[in-house]
């Protein structure tokens, strides 16, 4: 019996940290290798415009002679053939419009995807994801996990436990680069190598937010009125334990209208996670189709749009959003605008969430109903009722700025230079 406890103890400890281990000593010859390999090879996989983290941080590398950096285009292999097509067309529209230069994956005439070990032999890895199994097999994390791989969150985490916090990728990545001091407690407590390898650089849209000029990308309209955001999560049927946080299903109808009804007062952006009309498309009740019809009529309708592509030129041009998706439910608070989270049952969502977490659900409005949304859109966004406005800011100042008043790519580049040993 007590042979059988130590057992216990020991690979406890082994499943919480030491295994590791090793990972951190080949991280550390990696990095005494780096003096003499300047400048550093870096790579930063693209998937889609939407979850791209690293414009800012990009910048700063290309224009440092420490680095020789290198797009690779990689779209999610759980797409089907058509959306993956589709991601890489508007990855390029958006690398090209910014004279950009990126490593292509000619997936139309089914070329394989780069062998980027062989022609860039990268050091330092940036993935949107920290997922494994997600890219391709010569572009996927599982890959190089005997290379320096970097991270940014690409959402602002909310959840807690260990699906948000304890993959394998967040154990054997090099740098993971979280949004507050509240995101690291929660690595420290949460992860089998207790987050040292974390660092809090601020969150990696803030730069994009905090320091740009935005374009009015909101279809031209002869009234005067309010535009609002609706980002409706993919996951419309629960998954692998998750919580299904997409209301999508009983919304559809209402929302086409309650654009149709409010076609002199209201602009509506309809902006669904990327992954939803994929889920769509398999849903017995939906199939392409349908689906393909439903898309097509919010690009169509006089005061709404369809939005696929990138959101904060969208959410800065906006007067408020009503959406179910985690990352959103932080990130459009740098509007400073009036936000509407639809659920209906908020207790069990909360269960899941991280003290962060909590704190950003509560800068907003909750829906559980067409009235609750019908309610906010009148009372809050056109007659503009908006108790929540003050509590709202405080988050803003506390949690959405970056630390040390510079910006988050700038805290990234500091860190890299400093833990690498650059001169």
């Amino acid at each position: 019996m007590k042979q059988g406890f130590l057992h216990k103890v020991l690979r406890y400890a082994y499943l919480h940290g030491y295994k590791y281990r090793a990972t951190e000593r080949a991280h550390a010859r990696l990095v005494q290798q780096v003096q003499k390999d300047c400048p550093v090879n870096v790579v930063f996989m693209a998937m889609n415009v939407a979850m791209w983290r690293y414009q800012r941080l990009w910048e700063l590398m290309n224009a440092d002679e420490r680095f020789n950096v290198a797009i690779v285009l990689s779209p999610c292999i759980d797409y089907d053939r058509q959306q993956s097509v589709n991601e890489l067309k508007i990855l390029r529209a958006y690398f090209d419009e910014r004279n950009m230069p990126y490593v292509d994956y000619d997936l139309e005439h089914d070329a394989a995807p780069v062998d980027i070990r062989k022609e860039i032999n990268p050091l330092l890895m940036f993935y949107p994801q920290p997922y494994e199994n997600l890219l391709a097999p010569e572009h996927d994390c599982t890959a190089f996990y005997d290379r320096l791989i970097c991270y940014y969150p690409y959402a602002f985490w909310t959840s807690k436990g260990k699906w948000s916090y304890d993959f394998h990728f967040h154990n054997l990545a090099w740098r993971l680069y979280y949004s507050t001091s509240l995101h690291l407690k929660e690595a420290q407590h949460t992860a089998s190598n207790k987050g040292r390898n974390v660092r809090v650089v601020g969150y990696s849209n803030a730069d994009d937010y905090l320091c740009s000029e935005f374009a009015d990308v909101w279809k031209p309209c002869q009234t005067n009125v309010k535009r609002i955001v609706w980002a409706p999560h993919y996951s419309i049927v629960e998954k692998y334990g998750l919580v299904p946080r997409s209301n999508f299903l009983w919304m559809a109808k209402y929302m086409v209208e309650l654009a149709t009804e409010n076609h002199d007062k209201l602009q509506i952006a309809f902006k669904p996670h990327p992954r939803l009309i994929n889920e769509l498309y398999k849903h017995p009740d939906w199939g392409k189709e349908k689906a393909d019809a439903y898309y097509k009529l919010w690009q169509d309708m006089p005061n709404t749009q369809l939005e696929t592509g990138g959101f904060i030129d969208l959410f800065m041009t906006s007067d408020a959003i009503i959406h179910d998706s985690g990352s959103f439910a932080v990130e459009y608070h740098y509007s400073r605008k009036p936000a509407m989270f639809v659920s209906r049952d908020m207790t069990r969502l909360l269960e899941t969430q991280s003290e962060f977490g909590k704190l950003a659900y509560a800068m907003h409005y909750i829906g559980e109903s067409c009235d609750d949304i019908k309610n906010f859109i009148n009372d809050v966004v056109l007659d503009g009722n908006d108790p929540l406005k003050a509590e709202r800011e405080k988050f803003y100042s506390d949690y959405l700025l970056p630390p040390g008043g510079r910006c988050v790519a700038q805290n990234t580049i500091n860190d890299l230079v400093e833990s690498l040993k650059l001169k």
